[in-house]
């Protein structure tokens, strides 16, 4: 998936180092996890492969690998939490972890069916909560005391949106069909126009004639 800044794509073996890197005990952690925690390489390994969290990395469009996102399947089908890290602090605030969540949303409902996608986040996280509020997230609540950081514990913000919400957008901001609809709509017109000629000319005639019913 590509948008106009950044692009995604799967997690290949060199992706674990990039990101057992960016959640070391860092300001990055902080805001991408709320938890300050160290981890070997192989711990980042294989909590990602048998866990139930799915990520994908974070690309320009010059190749250079600068985050994760991430969506992790909750209770019930078609619901998602979202997360995601852009790991370098000198490219905050360019737009690049803001597009590439975008993107997972219009990946999550218009190819994966999503109903809900959810964000938690730390009532620390000024650059989350202003991308929150600029989309018009519905906030659902707060949960009080929910991260440990700095030596105190701070409340996170529950939002979400939902698949109507989603869809209630302006017609050009939801993301290009891999299928165009025109060509969509040619295959359908061809595929009924042959079936009802099929029906006419061949089926309908085989049936009434096995019943003995003269059609002509």
């Amino acid at each position: 998936m590509k948008g106009n800044f950044v692009k995604l794509q799967a997690l290949e073996e060199e992706d674990f180092k990039l990101f057992s890197k960016w959640v070391c005990p860092s300001k990055v952690s902080a805001l991408a996890r709320g938890a300050q925690d160290f981890a070997t390489l192989e711990d980042i390994k294989a909590d990602i492969r048998t866990g139930n969290t799915n990520y994908a990395t974070v690309l320009t469009h010059d190749n250079e690998k600068i985050g994760f996102i991430s969506w992790q399947p909750q209770k019930y089908e078609g619901s998602y939490l979202l997360g995601g890290v852009i790991g370098n602090p000198d490219l905050w605030d360019m737009g690049y972890g803001a597009e590439a969540s975008l993107l997972i949303l219009d990946y999550l409902f218009h190819f994966k069916n999503a109903h809900k996608v959810q964000f938690i986040n730390g009532l620390y996280n000024l650059r989350t909560i202003r991308f929150l509020i600029k989309n018009k997230v519905t906030i659902e609540g707060v949960l009080r005391d929910y991260f440990f950081l700095d030596g105190e514990y701070h409340d996170a913000v529950v939002s979400s949106i939902l698949r109507e919400e989603y869809y209630s957008q302006d017609e050009g901001n939801l993301p290009e069909d891999m299928i165009p609809k025109s060509e969509k709509e040619k295959t359908r017109k061809e595929l009924y126009e042959y079936l009802n000629h099929q029906w006419k000319d061949e089926c309908f005639p085989s049936l009434v004639k096995g019943v003995g019913v003269n059609v002509e």
